[in-house]
């Protein structure tokens, strides 16, 4: 295709949005609240997903040094846990630091007074996991670690909440999914309303002997412009609601709203990507229909 005509239809098919501004607007409407509700189905699963990261944190293992060892081997221990994959974090927690701790408070503080020089309490590590699905993998590699005593963990609460991660994770691509095929049969039938309304320029066309190519590339490039322009549109409407709805959202001090900031990028790529692509699809399906229909 010559540079000419290819500048001549991209011109065709602006002018065409333009033309039938009435169309567009309705074509971008629709493309935009089929987006803002994958958008916002999106975000939920985003923040559903950090939320269970959050729990993930609170489910740790203990890890318990065995009695007598000295600074050099806890420092060793530490460093072999450490060393391990799927360990996120270690906090370690001496013996005299916890005696001091419980000392401090109300109710038991007087049972410790007289334990200083006899402490009966472990060097504790306090272990987070960065992936639970290998949780008991992980937890005997711990468990091999020289120096150990004893390691306390819930395996069954770990298990319960990867099943219920992937199986929000699951849920929610299949929604996301179900969305995105409703956007495009949506658009695509208000499409075929713009293609219909514009029916007499596409027979002048086809009569003048053009291809079933030129006819239909005003149409993509319009169905492109469209997909852009509602990209751009549903970006800004999702970010105003986010940023104003989550500071008002209060689940407690252990969750926090995802910030939009992580996932700007992803919306921005999401919104124009798909608008895009069900503009490229939309058009081209319903042009192809009404000229098998309508021009054999």
């Amino acid at each position: 295709m010559r540079f000419n005509t290819l500048r001549f239809l991209i011109r065709e098919g602006f002018r065409g949005m333009v033309k039938n501004g009435f169309m567009s607007a309705v074509s971008v409407l629709v493309l935009v609240c089929c987006l803002m509700i994958t958008g916002c189905a999106y975000l939920l699963i985003e923040n559903i997903d950090h939320g269970f990261e959050s729990i993930y944190q609170e489910n740790v293992v203990a890890a318990y040094a065995e009695e007598g060892t000295d600074k050099e081997g806890l420092a060793a221990i530490e460093k072999a846990i450490k060393s391990i994959d799927n360990v996120a974090e270690v906090e370690f927690h001496s013996k005299e630091e916890q005696l001091k701790d419980y000392s401090s408070d109300k109710d038991i503080g007087a049972l410790l007074t007289d334990l200083e020089d006899d402490n009966p309490l472990p060097d504790t590590y306090m272990i987070h996991f960065k992936d639970l699905a290998l949780f008991d993998q992980t937890v005997k590699k711990i468990e091999a670690i020289d120096g150990l005593e004893q390691v306390d963990y819930d395996s069954a609460l770990a298990k319960m909440l990867t099943s219920a991660r992937s199986m929000v994770f699951t849920v929610g691509i299949w929604i996301v999914a179900l969305l995105l095929v409703v956007s495009l049969f949506i658009i695509v039938n208000t499409i075929k309303l713009t293609v219909y309304s514009r029916r007499l320029e596409i027979y002048i066309m086809r009569s003048v002997g053009a291809t079933r190519r030129f006819i239909r590339f005003p149409f993509v490039v319009e169905g492109i412009a469209l997909g852009i322009i509602a990209g751009g549109v549903t970006y800004g409407i999702v970010y105003g609601v986010y940023e104003l709805v989550m500071p008002l959202v209060d689940l407690g001090k252990k969750f926090t709203p995802v910030p939009f900031v992580t996932v700007w990028w992803q919306l921005l790529v999401g919104f124009m990507g798909v608008g895009v692509l069900i503009g490229i699809i939309g058009s081209w399906i319903s042009l192809s229909r009404y000229l098998k229909e309508n021009m054999e």
